[in-house]
């Protein structure tokens, strides 16, 4: 198969994503078993971006095939890149390391800095995720110095967000308002809607910790009007997450579960394991809460099954020792 590139449909797409445009590239870009990979490869990041995965994993693999045969490193760092999302939104993180790995080391080989970066801040976050809080901090806090050098301010949003997580889960409220008020602000000047949703959820996040209720519940109206207007439902379900803890905090246990089996719902269609495991664990503590035992065991066990599925244990004592 020859494949004939299309520089200028490349072009146009990769600025499309740059501004957060991820449907519009949906739109723009069918693609077939005769794509350029460039075009295969933004279509599967769109898709990703919008929590499509089921739609950008074969995509991505395919890019990934086609870059590897025509001895692209730059294409095949990008798709590995991707791939190791896409795996680890899936809960899949063994496969996600692997991935993000293999870019690593192509990324140093080929003298890539912004990736290096990249790629040791996604593999924070697995070493987050199981429990390794103090290496995954390290790895974030190198992975922000070096955004801050290369003046990338998606990616400074996006470390500042994982910081502002690790501080949360510590009880380090202070450092978790600091991180997260500059990943709205730097967010803000990407000017990527799906981007800011999760910045503005992640704030809201950490007004709740903060016990500023109505601060939170403006974060989280501002983050699902700007989800559902990109056509992300991914990360909308993500702010209706953290909308569910805030009603069981406010002292709407029933509210909490609706809204916390409306968001698991959407990340089961999905695949996002993660985010099935958190609304599963909002909906055991409510049901607990309404004296729903019945319930509060199935709940209950669903989460735990997901989290021990992922290596989460740090997830399994801070979400259902309460």
């Amino acid at each position: 198969m020859i494949f004939t590139p299309d520089p200028d449909l490349v072009l146009t797409l990769r600025e499309l994503l740059a501004q957060g445009r991820y449907q519009d590239v949906l739109d723009r870009a069918p693609v077939g078993g005769d794509a350029d990979p460039g075009v295969t490869l933004a279509v599967a990041t769109a898709a990703t971006r919008l929590g499509r995965l089921s739609d950008s994993q074969p995509l991505a693999e395919s890019a990934l095939a086609t870059f590897r045969a025509r001895a692209d490193d730059d294409g095949r760092l990008k798709a590995l890149n991707l791939l190791g999302a896409i795996m680890f939104e899936r809960g899949l993180l063994t496969e996600a390391a692997d991935y993000w790995g293999r870019a690593l080391e192509l990324s140093r080989a080929v003298g890539d800095t912004l990736f290096v970066a990249r790629v040791s801040n996604n593999l924070a976050s697995v070493l987050h995720m199981t429990g390794r809080v103090d290496e995954a901090r390290s790895g974030y806090r190198e992975a922000l110095l070096a955004y801050q050098r290369l003046a990338d301010r998606r990616f400074i949003a996006e470390t500042c967000h994982n910081l502002a997580i690790t501080c949360r889960l510590d009880g380090d409220v202070a450092g978790a308002d600091d991180f997260s008020a500059d990943a709205v602000r730097h967010a803000e000047v990407v000017g990527d809607p799906v981007l800011l949703a999760l910045m503005m959820t992640g704030r809201a996040e950490t007004l709740l910790e903060r016990r500023e209720f109505a601060l939170a519940a403006e974060s989280l109206d501002r983050a699902e009007r700007l989800a559902r207007e990109a056509g992300d439902e991914l990360g909308g379900a993500e702010a209706g997450r953290v909308r569910a803890e805030l009603a069981l905090r406010h002292g709407a246990p029933d509210q909490a579960v609706d809204l916390a089996l409306a968001a698991r719902a959407v990340a089961e269609r999905h695949g996002s394991a993660l985010l099935g495991g958190e609304c599963a664990a909002i909906a055991f503590r409510a049901s607990a809460r309404l004296g729903r035992a019945v319930d509060a065991v199935r709940f209950r066990a669903e989460a735990e099954r997901v989290f021990n599925d992922l290596g989460a244990t740090l997830y399994v004592d801070r979400l259902l020792g309460e």
